[in-house]
């Protein structure tokens, strides 16, 4: 039986923090895989020196190489998969409609669109994200409990709680989806020219651009674009 790792992270997924979008996102590779990654992040780091936790709000405008050569690492291998979901038109959401009144319930439903494809059966997952809130053991929790809905029940999935400067995937998933986030928002009032670059070179590696939903049976870099339907009266 084969062992994945899913490293998971979120952009804008606060109900009121003033985003028109929400995007959640993963990366998967097998144990082997991610081993192998986490050394070549590395030793990458040691290239550039670059000292400091990756993180899409702290970004270096002189270490863009660095960047590059993170985005070289996920895109040119096929072993190595990544999906994307983007809520669009955040504001219209509509929780007492469809979501039980709960922000959370459609957190977890997103996340279910978000690593469903990444899961199938004969095979264990482990699924890590970013330490948020004290909330932490049960958001894990539930989210197992949403995964193994859909006659999925058997599936062999858990999931773990980790501070991001632990893990290279988190980070490096942390940059991906900064860029997929930066590109879809409408509401940015100022420019970065580093997080402009990173998009343009991103998007000339995919030979698409980032606010572009892919075809479901996309693996290497799947972005899954989520619009709210109007809730009228």
């Amino acid at each position: 039986m084969a062992v994945y790792k899913i490293f998971c992270d979120e952009s804008c997924h606060l109900e009121h923090d003033g985003a028109d979008i929400m995007v959640l996102g993963g990366i998967r590779c097998t144990d082997e895989k991610a081993t192998s990654m986490n050394k070549h992040i590395k030793w990458l780091r040691h290239k550039h020196n670059y000292q400091t936790e990756l993180k899409w709000t702290k970004l270096i405008a002189k270490q863009i190489d660095f960047y590059r050569a993170l985005i070289n690492v996920l895109v040119d291998d096929p072993d190595v998969w990544f999906k994307a979901t983007v809520i669009q038109h955040k504001e219209r959401l509509s929780h007492d409609h469809f979501n039980e009144g709960s922000h959370n319930t459609f957190y977890y439903k997103m996340f279910y669109y978000t690593l469903k494809d990444f899961l199938l059966p004969d095979h264990e997952y482990r699924i890590y994200l970013d330490y948020m809130d004290t909330m932490g053991g049960e958001k894990t929790k539930k989210l197992c409990q949403v995964l193994k809905t859909e006659g999925r029940e058997g599936l062999k999935v858990h999931s773990y709680i980790i501070q991001s400067y632990e893990s290279q995937l988190i980070q490096l998933c942390d940059l991906i989806i900064g860029a997929v986030s930066y590109k879809n928002r409408s509401d940015i009032t100022h420019s970065s020219e580093v997080k402009a670059q990173i998009v343009r070179y991103l998007e000339q590696k995919l030979g698409h651009s980032l606010d572009y939903g892919t075809p479901p049976w996309e693996r290497n870099f799947n972005i899954f674009r989520f619009a709210p339907s109007v809730v009228k009266g």
